[in-house]
């Protein structure tokens, strides 16, 4: 508990959890003084304080102390704070149900720009019929009146793969089919970074100090985007994903940085894991790639999921899509979650999708935002959800 002498008020600053019962609670009360008296706020008839009788907190308490020599008083206002949220509940809120730029989008791909919701996504062009990349802004609930969406072309070459996008130091990245990167501050105007790759590419993370691709069957790594070097692997490069990758770098309390780079390859069943990670005493050039195969001691790989999304949220990795390959789940029914860093996936019992997703065929994108809420965006549904406890204020 805190005392605040100036305004006589006694409350903890860490909530107690949600559905704490405080109607009859035994409070220990140390004091200074000849005697200690209580009384609900509001109420007349104060009782003497007796460490064995139970006091109803569901309400502000006054208590009133007595000096010693019987000749002042002080009245403070005891107050007992409760969460008034489960912390560990996640809540959904349907932003939009009829998203009309969001309509003809195929291979959907979300981020945060400027601190707003963007998807880039593939479209037929009305004119000609032939695919064209677009960007929408979406609003958010709090901007109800003035709700609008924008929408732009981004000056792209039509190769460029819309699940490469990665962002870094405010700065977005993706690659394009036939070896280029490009960069963009806006996500309008996109300039090519270095020299074109001799083959194909596929952009896997931007850190501060490489670019990370994968390209027929090798990772590379490159400072500028011209000149690649083929990266350490802790085992055979065949094991790596050659299609749907996904890629987190996460920052770990201990100072670790680490890359988690997820994907399908036609020889595995579920899909597969890999980590890259450094510190002070192991740099980024140094440290190679480990992966994560299934073992008799990790028998909970991450399923091979369509539409594959995955998130940091709450220091966690968290994996959602469609149908799993075994078809034992139906499409968007369960978050797999991840606490190891990708070594081990099982199903939430605590955080969930929105009910109106199951078994959605559209296509579906999503991201985090600084807040901490979870944006899910469909070809017509626009979803946000936060845990509780991330939402409260840090005392």
């Amino acid at each position: 508990m805190t005392i605040n002498q100036r305004d006589n008020t006694i409350e903890n600053r860490d909530s107690l959890p949600y559905g704490s019962q405080l109607d009859a609670v035994i409070a220990t009360i140390s004091f200074d003084g000849s005697v200690l008296t209580y009384r609900q706020k509001g109420s007349e008839d104060w009782t003497a304080y007796n460490a064995t009788d139970s006091l109803d907190l569901t309400g502000p308490l006054e208590l009133q102390l007595t000096s010693n020599d019987n000749q002042s008083s002080r009245i403070y206002t005891l107050k007992v704070n409760v969460h008034q949220q489960e912390g560990d509940s996640l809540y959904w809120e349907a932003c939009e149900t009829d998203a009309s730029q969001l309509k003809d989008l195929t291979d959907m791909k979300a981020f945060v720009l400027n601190g707003k919701v963007t998807v880039l996504g593939k479209t037929l062009s009305q004119s000609s019929l032939e695919e064209r990349l677009l960007a929408v802004t979406l609003p958010s609930p709090e901007e109800e009146g003035q709700r609008t969406e924008e929408s732009w072309t981004p000056d792209l070459p039509a190769e460029a793969d819309v699940q490469t996008l990665r962002q870094h130091g405010g700065m977005l990245y993706l690659s394009t089919s036939d070896g280029r990167i490009f960069s963009s501050s806006d996500a309008m105007t996109w300039q090519q970074e270095g020299s074109a790759y001799s083959g194909p590419l596929t952009l896997v993370e931007r850190t501060e100090h490489f670019f990370y691709a994968i390209s027929e069957g090798k990772m590379l790594r490159s400072a500028d985007a011209s000149l690649w070097e083929e990266d350490k692997l802790d085992t055979d490069p065949a094991c790596l994903p050659a299609a749907d990758i996904r890629a987190l770098t996460l920052q770990q309390a201990n100072g670790n940085s680490r890359i988690v780079m997820v994907g399908s390859n036609e020889n595995f069943t579920n899909a597969v894991v890999w980590n890259k990670m450094w510190n002070e005493s192991e740099k980024e050039e140094s440290a190679g790639w480990v992966f994560f195969p299934w073992s008799q001691d990790n028998s909970i790989p991450c399923p091979l999921l369509e539409n594959f999304n995955l998130l940091p949220y709450d220091g966690k990795c968290i994996a959602f899509g469609k149908t799993v390959s075994d078809e034992t789940h139906k499409a968007f029914d369960a978050m797999y979650i991840s606490q190891d860093y990708g070594i081990t996936w099982r199903p939430s019992t605590e955080l969930h999708l929105p009910i109106g997703l199951e078994g959605t065929e559209d296509c579906v994108a999503s991201t985090v935002t600084e807040d901490n809420f979870i944006w899910i965006i469909t070809n017509s549904q626009v979803w946000r959800g936060r845990l509780n406890r991330l939402g409260f204020a840090q005392q």
